[in-house]
């Protein structure tokens, strides 16, 4: 059952950056346990909402989720842990020393390797050239455990790696990794609610979801005194490259961009979590549900975050399902390999990868956009340019 329709009344107030401030009973709170009982009617009713939350708001919060307490504080705890770690232990698990995206990507401010050459793949967009504005946030990525012998590993897959683990910090490798497990069994249940709600077969999303470079990411957003602007985000506005994302947030900062093309700011809520639609379900469904833009901005206060992000297996192909082509809605999305779109993305952003390929040392058989697709922009774009002189609060 739901705490809360999605209406689209007037916003209560204007927070940062412009972004609406919407009233808890506006943003969809889906309880889920349904999702595990026998009761049809009940498991029916709330898949209908979380339907109609992708359809319509975009994003939604979920209670009931089964993830206990106590596994997410401590995870919390661990991650306080490996980020306030001396960074010279740091540096030994420094995404640089991964043959992919595992391990520590530190803010801009402690990522000097002496080289200030960007190794550009493509030519940055004019609205946003990420590579040059500083790096707010700070992140331990992991995902599945790779072994060095596993085929696709040694066959150069660069989303299937062996994680990083920092062996400093008594049990972290084990308990993180319980997480892990413990927040993709929420994500398949709400892979299965997609599916009842779209149509598809019980098992079209359990058959592409084998081998999954579905990856968890431990940020942590330093206390620092740069603006709240547009050059100053915690992370810059983007869509999620993957089916969808489970995020658990310690703080304010994070905003999203609703149905109508509007910035919102979804704060925490305790006991829940947000989860938002990605690209691979935009373009699966030809567009009913939407890939949820959205950004952190810069509070200036500590804060940390854990987002997993549920991807399907690399070499699932990805275009409009027939049922959601029609006359009035042609297709809208071209053909894409999911893996391809994850790589492509991950490995623009990460410059150890970049410079492999530059120098000739990584040879890859993906695109590399100069920007997503998938991307939209928000009606409410930062329309008072004052306001963006606002000092971080």
């Amino acid at each position: 059952m739901s705490t809360g329709e999605a209406t689209q009344t007037e916003p209560t107030s204007v927070g940062a950056m412009g972004a609406k401030l919407m009233a808890f009973t506006e943003i969809p709170v889906i309880d889920i346990a349904a999702l595990r009982g026998d009761d049809a009617e009940a498991k029916a009713a709330t898949v209908a909402e979380i339907g109609r939350a992708c359809e319509t708001v975009g994003f939604f919060y979920i209670r009931n989720h089964g993830v206990p307490q106590a596994l997410i504080d401590r995870t919390y705890e661990l991650s306080r842990q490996f980020h306030y770690s001396p960074r010279e232990l740091r540096e030994r698990v420094h995404i640089r020393n991964s043959p992919g995206t595992r391990g520590w990507a530190p803010i801009s401010d402690e990522d000097d390797d002496g080289d200030p050459e960007l190794y550009r793949l493509v030519e940055p967009s004019p609205d946003n050239d990420y590579l040059t504005k500083p790096r707010l946030h700070a992140a331990f990525d992991l995902a599945i455990e790779i072994d060095e012998d596993d085929p696709d590993f040694k066959a150069g897959n660069l989303m299937l790696v062996p994680n990083q683990w920092p062996d400093w910090i008594p049990g972290f490798r084990e308990e993180v990794m319980a997480y892990y497990d413990a927040v993709r069994e929420v994500g398949d249940l709400l892979f299965q609610a997609f599916a009842e709600r779209l149509g598809l077969d019980p098992d079209f999303f359990r058959e592409r979801t084998r081998k999954t470079p579905s990856q968890l990411r431990l940020l942590h957003y330093p206390e620092n005194d740069r603006p709240m602007d547009n050059d100053h985000l915690g992370i810059g506005a983007h869509s999620d490259f993957e089916c969808f994302t489970i995020l658990h947030t310690g703080g304010p900062g994070l905003q999203v961009m609703n149905a109508a093309d509007e910035w919102v700011e979804a704060p925490p809520i305790e006991g829940a979590y947000i989860v938002n639609v990605g690209d691979l379900l935009e373009g699966w469904t030809n567009g009913r549900f939407k890939a949820t833009q959205h950004r952190v901005v810069n509070t200036g206060k500590e804060r940390f975050s854990m987002p997993l992000f549920f991807a399907v297996d690399y070499d699932v192909v990805v275009e409009p399902l027939p049922q959601f082509v029609t006359a009035d809605n042609p297709s809208r999305y071209t053909r894409i390999v999911a893996g391809d779109h994850l790589a492509g993305f991950s490995v623009h952003g990460a410059k150890h990868l970049r410079k492999k390929i530059v120098r000739g040392e990584l040879k890859i058989d993906f695109p590399i956009h100069r920007e997503n697709p998938f991307k939209r922009k928000a009606v409410n774009e930062y329309q008072a340019d004052a306001a963006a002189k606002e000092p971080a609060r």
